[in-house]
């Protein structure tokens, strides 16, 4: 009769829930968020081109950010990796059409170095 070596099982890992990102919207003048960039994307919204821009907050939990004209210019796909700050600062209604909203208006600072690990 033959027998067959068994290996022991390994206990299974933990597991944790991986949820998807929150999406994060500036509400009030004054609001700002940290966060380390990581990824720049086209995106559709209600039938729109946009960008949203992922970024890994405290304790790396992520979120997005659907991107306006002013933050468009401000942040750059070279920016992946760097820690970014952004404020909303203020809305210009200096060429605001009827019917549309003012544009926000940020600040954005981004890290001279990337951020270890990223």
């Amino acid at each position: 009769m033959a027998t067959t070596a068994t290996t022991p099982m390994k206990p299974r890992p933990k597991m944790v829930e991986r949820k998807a990102p929150e999406l994060f919207q500036f509400s009030k003048q004054g609001q700002s968020i940290t966060g380390v960039l990581l990824s720049v994307e086209p995106t559709e919204v209600k039938g729109k081109q946009a960008i949203e821009y992922l970024f890994a907050g405290e304790n790396r939990e992520r979120f997005t950010m659907l991107g306006t004209a002013d933050l468009n210019k401000k942040i750059r796909p070279e920016d992946i990796g760097h820690l970014v700050e952004i404020r909303y600062e203020r809305d210009d209604t200096s060429f605001q059409k009827p019917g549309q909203s003012a544009m926000k208006v940020f600040k954005v600072s981004v890290s001279e170095e990337r951020e270890p690990g990223f």
